[in-house]
């Protein structure tokens, strides 16, 4: 039987297992999770990281610190009962298997695959190989990927899901996974049949480069002389690797793939062609509980049929209004309890989370703060949240500046930061503000997901037009654009096209057409069905994994006669 391997150096399945950093992992667990809901026969790799990515503080004057708590994985993972040994750097490496079962809404399940070095008769060097989330140099970076690429294939053949394979590799890292593919099948051709292939990456800089001195001294012969033909003369490019073992290769927007295509100009003779397949959300992971039920009542059939959601105009607009409202004060609540700055359910709330990186421009909003109090008078609030990684001194910057900004402001706007940002607290602001606010550099956003789960609660987006809400975005209907396609990076200019939606177009749609605004919240869950995680795995399943149900769910699950139907001889756990 068909299984693909899934095969991604991060997950977020859950705020229990510690194994994701941002959108990249999170993406990665709904995509498991929509697989489960339709049967895919998928299989999930990844390492296990007990230390995870990070548990964020931040004292008064926004210096970050970051605690690193040791997750046992026993508390949250099954025993496989298989302990695998590789030979790497001239020893013998064991690596412990673990499981973890993700079921879906009609009892299919996807196992997820979790590899720990952390084992008894390791060394010192190796033992702490995969404790941490993109921790260590970039040599330890290059151990996790041997353990994810030629450890994850040896755990999919120790578990029996080794007939007929195929692998989606989610990024970069995960190439050494086709390289020990490669290995096995002794072709090229018969690999690139079975590989598939999704870049996120939008800049040369994204892709890791490890010295082939280090490559071959840790690898230690398990890597196919023909792989390392393929991944760049000066160092292995594990990105161009991944793309010369694959038949196919996609973005994860329609400007991610446009983007992206150019930087595997050199990765082969020709060039290779970057599809576009837009990201989705998991709707049953990231819709609150009040707007779920909400749903649930009014819009029967919505959760195995996202396109039911289209009929919310036709939902009575005082309970739309009421669900709305206990997201938001639930979401103050909490705010309330971690700042006591007295946010107030009244007041226009804004959200901004992200990973700290720079060209997220967390600061981007108080680039003019006399302007901006001019605005806002006393009729706008902010909740950011983000983590920078430790070794990020412009991200920690962003912190400090946003902190210091909080104390500044103080009496005259309320500025929030929410630490410690992990799913349970995005799931909590996507849902609870009145408007996200996006504002990346266009066109270095890859998807911007967070902003699909927002729209799915009922919150319009305020955002650059770059990534997802490039496709999405109705202007003044179902959100509203900062500015229009400028690619080049001009903070001035994208910090007055902020200003000027949120003086003309955001504070009067809130405070003096509430109609209006109702109209733009209920055209933003009109919105969310075509970025569901459903209809991404069912893209990726017909397009790419050749899984011969795909059509039967997409002629017959998006009506409201089939809503609940799986296909027969779709995977379950066994």
């Amino acid at each position: 039987m068909k299984h693909i391997a899934y095969v991604t150096a991060e997950i977020g399945l859950s705020t229990a297992v510690p194994t994701y950093s941002g959108g990249l992992g999170v993406l990665a667990g709904d995509h498991v999770k929509a697989a489960a809901d339709l049967g895919v026969p998928l299989v999930g790799v990844t390492l296990f990281y007990k230390q995870g990515y990070g548990m964020q503080s931040v004292d008064y004057y926004g210096e970050q610190r970051l605690d690193f708590p040791l997750c046992d994985p026993a508390d949250v993972l099954e025993e496989t009962g298989h302990t695998l040994s590789l030979p790497f750097e001239s020893e013998v490496v064991h690596i412990k298997v673990w499981r973890r079962w993700v079921h879906g809404r009609h009892g299919h399940g996807c196992p997820v695959l979790f590899l720990d070095t952390d084992v008894e008769g390791n060394s010192p060097v190796w033992r702490p190989v995969s404790n941490m989330l993109y921790g260590g140099d970039v040599v330890n970076r290059l151990r996790q990927e041997a353990v994810l690429g030629f450890g994850g294939f040896a755990a999919i053949k120790a578990l029996g899901y080794s007939e007929d394979l195929y692998a989606h590799l989610n990024e970069g890292h995960t190439a050494l996974f086709a390289a020990a593919m490669l290995g096995e099948l002794g072709s090229l051709e018969e690999t690139r049949k079975r590989v598939h292939f999704t870049t996120h990456t939008p800049v040369p800089a994204g892709f890791d480069r490890f010295d082939y001195r280090d490559v071959e001294r840790i690898l230690d012969g398990l890597m196919p002389p023909l792989a390392l033909k393929l991944g760049g003369k000066d160092n292995l490019n594990m990105a161009w690797m991944a793309a010369n073992l694959a038949s196919s290769i996609n973005g994860v927007s329609v400007i991610n793939s446009r983007v992206a295509e150019p930087l595997f100009d050199q990765a082969r003779p020709g060039g290779v062609k970057v599809e576009p397949l837009t990201n989705g959300v998991h709707f049953d992971t990231w819709v609150s509980p009040e707007m779920g039920a909400l749903y649930d009542y009014h819009l029967h059939g919505w959760r195995d049929n996202p396109a039911v959601l289209q009929g919310i105009f036709q939902v009575d607009p005082i309970a739309f209004d009421k669900a709305r409202r206990r997201a938001k004060k639930e979401l103050l609540e909490y705010a309330n309890g971690m700042t006591q700055l007295g946010f107030d359910t009244d007041v226009l709330t804004i959200g901004f989370a992200r990973r700290m990186a720079s060209y997220k421009r967390a600061n981007l909003l108080f680039s003019d703060v006399e302007r901006l109090i001019a605005i806002s008078g006393g009729r706008l609030q902010v909740l950011f949240a983000g983590k920078a990684h430790e070794k990020d001194g412009e991200g920690r910057k962003l912190v400090r500046e946003i902190i210091a900004m909080s104390h500044k402001l103080r009496g005259e706007l309320r500025i929030g930061f929410l630490t410690n940002y992990n799913m349970w607290l995005g799931h909590k602001l996507t849902a609870g503000v009145d408007i996200w606010l996006n504002n990346p550099v266009r066109p270095l956003e890859a998807c911007g997901t967070s902003g699909m789960k927002a729209a799915l609660n009922g919150v319009p987006n305020l955002s650059i037009l770059d990534g997802w809400w490039a496709e999405a975005c109705q202007h003044d209907v179902n959100g509203w654009a900062i500015g229009h396609e400028e690619e080049n990076r001009d903070d001035h200019r994208d910090a007055n096209n902020l200003y000027s939606a949120l003086e003309h177009s955001v504070l009067p749609t809130y405070y003096g057409d509430r109609p209006k605004w109702r109209r733009m919240q209920m055209a933003a869950v009109h919105t969310a069905p075509q970025f569901s995680a459903r209809r991404m795995v069912l893209d990726y399943a017909t397009r790419y994994y050749g899984w011969k149900h795909a059509q039967a769910y997409i002629a017959h699950g998006e009506g409201p006669t089939a809503v609940g139907r799986a296909p027969s001889g779709s995977w379950t756990a066994q």
